[in-house]
């Protein structure tokens, strides 16, 4: 059998270009490193160390539409692959597995939208999908029963693996060098940091905290990370990094205000920094934390938000509110070993 992945673009990236790094490094040391796997994609970052890991299998696309290319992806993707292919797709193209942080659906129903016709297009392909793979790895309980809600797919068909971090990368770092981050990027030693990672500031919350940072008169500061914002005295901006570890390190807390997130693994690569989390109730992550991990709130509730953010600045304070234990926290092993393990397991149940 010949486990081969199935993406878009492969590449240094945000969390799914992340997330099949991950895989190809998993797969390749869980093989003792002499067996490489193939990755259908339609763009390859030869740059990269994982490159050498790999057979790449590129799908030009190059000549169809961006909002098309999923569809054809799929055709090409599998009039190429050999009989000893099993094919796991970490997108929606037509595959053995299939790999599921997101859908469709779920998204238009959270945010309270009626379908456009490229929504009924993707929800289609969507379903299509779902209804020839062997099985759905789910990345959370919230995804699962989507899944089955929105796509009357049977549940017996699809299994919960959360997502798995660096837990070699993702670690605690002392007070000392705490402040040193924090004066690198010039921020005073006196003022409470609430990291919020995001790319997607509509589907994130950003407008919500907006609201409040720009507001409040705490010795509170919201550090935007990803795509750029325009600043305020209680807001900053540092447009896209790659250093997230020291960001988390750095901060005293990771917020998200997310109308939509069927994980968030900010959250947990926040928790294994040692930074505690104040989330939005609705965040898929919180399903799998436990005893003091930070706060939670109701985002529909304005003043749930300033009480919550009025106790994490009195903890803070207190210098009480640093984890100290992070798998304590977890009630799932993140490790990419223990995933790859999960995933092996499953494809051997349902495809071997």
């Amino acid at each position: 059998m010949q486990i081969s992945l199935v993406c878009n673009k492969f590449q240094n990236g945000g969390g799914i270009e992340r997330y099949t790094i991950d895989l190809v490094n998993g797969f390749y040391t869980y093989n003792k490193k002499n067996h490489k796997i193939n990755v259908y994609a339609t763009n390859f970052d030869q740059t990269i160390k994982e490159y050498g890991l790999i057979t790449p299998k590129k799908i030009n696309l190059s000549f169809i539409p961006k909002k098309l290319r999923h569809f054809f992806l799929s055709y090409q993707t599998n009039k190429q692959k050999t009989l000893n292919d099993k094919l796991i797709s970490l997108i929606f193209t037509k595959a053995d597995i299939i790999i599921c942080g997101g859908n469709h659906l779920g998204y238009i129903n959270a945010l309270g939208k009626r379908p456009s016709y490229l929504s009924r297009l993707k929800i289609h392909n969507e379903k299509s999908c779902f209804n020839q793979a062997d099985l759905i790895i789910a990345h959370s309980k919230l995804m699962k029963d989507e899944i089955s809600k929105f796509y009357h797919i049977d549940q017996n068909k699809i299994e919960i693996i959360y997502p798995p971090v660096d837990t070699n990368k993702f670690l605690i770092t002392t007070e000392q060098n705490r402040e040193y981050i924090r004066a690198k990027y010039g921020f005073k030693s006196n003022e409470i940091i609430y990291l919020f990672p995001s790319t997607g500031h509509t589907r994130k919350g950003f407008s919500i905290l907006r609201s409040y940072f720009s507001q409040t008169t705490l010795p509170i500061r919201l550090v935007v990370v990803g795509t750029p914002v325009t600043e305020e005295p209680h807001i900053s901006s540092l447009g896209y990094c790659t250093n997230m570890v020291e960001l988390y390190q750095m901060a005293d807390y990771t917020i998200m205000a997310s109308l939509y997130e069927p994980f968030g693994l900010v959250g947990i690569e926040s928790i294994l920094c040692g930074t505690p989390i104040v989330f939005a109730n609705n965040i898929g992550c919180l399903e799998v934390l436990q005893h003091q991990f930070g706060f939670t709130f109701n985002r529909d509730e304005k003043t749930h938000l300033n009480q919550v953010i009025h106790q994490s600045v009195e903890y803070a304070l207190q210098k009480k509110y640093r984890i100290t234990n992070p798998l304590s926290c977890l009630k799932y092993n993140p490790s990419i070993e223990q995933h790859i393990q999960d995933l092996i397991h499953r494809i051997e149940r349902y495809c071997g």
